[in-house]
């Protein structure tokens, strides 16, 4: 409540709308978030322990419990009775032992790091950065704004990830991040580190994915020490917890038993596996695959991805004063371990196969089928290129739209999704992607083929172009007040070394789009060369 309040100047419009129809519809009251929060601050600490429990004694009882057991049809004579439900019921709970809330009254850091000065500082006065360089190899790019009062957002990089582990050693690499993330952090649980940072707004969690390690997090200003705090621990005290670890691998085989029941699961992994060419990194997990992991080789793991601090790249989005926040970057991020390792990724080469593929998946009965026809090859990754695959992509989703759903009628959500990657090898992907009746999968493919066909002949229509065009424009408008949008793009340029001025540029380039471009790319990139075709059915009688 208290940080809606702080940002009640920048709240969207949306949420007003939809309290009005909340009030109108069903009669809820909206004294303003003033009242609101007046209402919370002057409350909340009025309620007893005690209350909680009488709640509950109130809420939960034997007089409203309703029991639904399901299972397969074949196992519903060895299903347990009602009485053998009531029983277990009845006895759950005897001789458990009350919790005993394990609250650490320790601080979050015992000692307070030393930290090392910047040694360098540039300005980009177009887009407004400050981009520092510490004492110990850390660049740290900062964008204040004034489009939320109560945020900071936070991202932090440097090349490696899981490429650098090998096949045998990628299993336990992948839960690496999640496991110490789930851990807690130093000489805190996860539930007494939610304890510990209860009434404060910041959150911060490590990562590790192919090509980059890294950190993500959030924190209102007052808090921003806190997350420089969570940041340095990640790095320098990672926490390893066996029971963790075992309850992660027994939830994630539980939800794995009856996944190849589920049809669209089966389905998502054969589109998985298929477009990552069957690499061990693409497959679906397996309960085989988990026993693999060892808990002792993804902590080590996670800890050489963060042993050196001198490649990584924090950005740092929102509302905060640069020479403000300089002594605390000093002192915790310039802390950060660093060897000048000059670690970077490994490009492994995996992505999808060459030639005209087509897989079917033949699962469940109900009368619905699921296709993705799926355009990739090599990209040369610009900033011309990309707008235009993103007029592509935009372009594509208004005819298909317009033929498959409105002309034909025999399709329930169709779309159209482009993807570029500049790392770790500059690739693109088309997606064209709908359900529809099994009967129709082949009239809507070709139908869709028709419409990229035409597009190859004619290039697109100028009204299309126009809907691209002020549809984006009015997008990029919106994206550039947000903090959002900022972090990534700022982190992304960085990754990619592109320059990030050429955002403000993005709009006037928009004129670049011309039904000629279109036909030229759709030529290039949907030539149908690379084409890989995955339909899901149901199973044949």
């Amino acid at each position: 409540m208290e940080n809606a309040y702080k940002e009640k100047d920048k709240t969207p419009s949306a949420r007003f709308v939809q309290e009005y129809q909340r009030n109108f519809l069903k009669g809820e009251a909206m004294p303003g978030l003033d009242f609101e929060y007046a209402f919370y601050k002057d409350n909340i600490d009025k309620i007893k322990l005690s209350d909680i429990n009488a709640m509950a004694g109130k809420f939960i009882s034997d007089q409203n419990r309703t029991i639904v057991v399901q299972a397969p049809e074949k196992d519903k004579a060895n299903l347990p009775t009602e009485q053998t439900l009531l029983s277990w019921v009845k006895e759950a709970g005897h001789q458990v032992s009350a919790y005993v809330d394990k609250v650490s009254k320790e601080p979050l850091l015992a000692k307070t790091p030393t930290g090392s000065k910047v040694v360098s500082e540039t300005k980009d006065a177009a887009i407004g950065t400050t981009t520092l360089k510490l004492g110990n190899g850390v660049k740290v790019v900062l964008k204040p704004t004034d489009f939320k009062n109560d945020q900071i957002l936070i991202n932090g990089y440097s090349f490696g990830g899981t490429s650098l582990a090998s096949d045998a050693d990628y299993p336990s690499a992948s839960l690496a991040a999640s496991s110490v993330n789930s851990s807690g952090v130093g000489n805190f649980t996860q539930i007494q580190l939610g304890k510990m940072l209860a009434g404060k707004n910041v959150a911060v969690s490590p990562y590790i994915a192919e090509a980059t390690e890294g950190i993500n997090g959030y924190a209102a200003p007052k808090d921003f020490e806190t997350a420089l705090q969570l940041i340095y621990l990640y790095f320098t005290q990672p926490r390893k917890d066996a029971d963790t670890w075992q309850s992660n691998i027994t939830q994630t085989k539980s939800f794995l038993a009856n996944r190849s029941l589920d049809p669209n699961s089966v389905y998502q992994d054969t589109v998985a596996a298929t477009l990552g060419n069957h690499n061990l990194r693409r497959m679906p997990v397996t309960a085989a695959l988990l026993d693999q992991a060892n808990q002792d080789k993804a902590f080590s793991f996670y800890k050489s991805r963060f042993a050196d601090a001198s490649g990584f790249t924090f950005t740092l989005v929102g509302n905060f004063d640069v020479e403000k926040v300089k002594p605390l970057l000093e002192q915790y991020l310039g802390s950060l371990p660093a060897t000048n390792s000059k670690e970077t990724y490994k490009n492994l080469g995996i992505h999808a196969p060459a030639g005209k593929i087509t897989k079917e998946v033949y699962r469940g009965i109900g009368d619905k089928s699921t296709v993705q026809l799926v355009f990739s090859g090599d990209y040369a990754y610009n900033e011309d290129n990309n707008l235009q695959i993103d007029a592509l992509e935009e372009i594509l989703n208004i005819k298909l739209t317009e033929r498959l759903r409105e002309k034909e009628g025999g399709v329930y959500s169709p779309g159209v999704r482009a993807v570029y990657n500049k790392l770790p090898q500059s690739r693109y992907s088309v997606t064209v992607y709908f359900t529809c009746a099994p009967a129709n999968v082949e009239k809507l493919i070709n139908a869709s083929m028709e419409e990229i066909e035409k597009l190859r002949q004619n290039g697109a229509e100028a009204t299309d172009i126009q809907k691209f065009a002020a549809e984006e424009k009015r997008s990029t408008e919106v994206q550039l007040k947000e903090n959002s949008f900022w972090i990534g793009k700022l982190s992304l340029a960085s990754q990619n070394q592109e320059n990030p001025d050429a955002v403000l540029q993005h709009i006037t380039d928009l004129q670049k789009v011309t039904v000629q471009s279109t036909k030229e790319t759709a030529n290039k990139y949907m030539s149908g060369n690379n084409l890989i075709k995955l339909v899901l059915y149901p199973e044949k009688k």
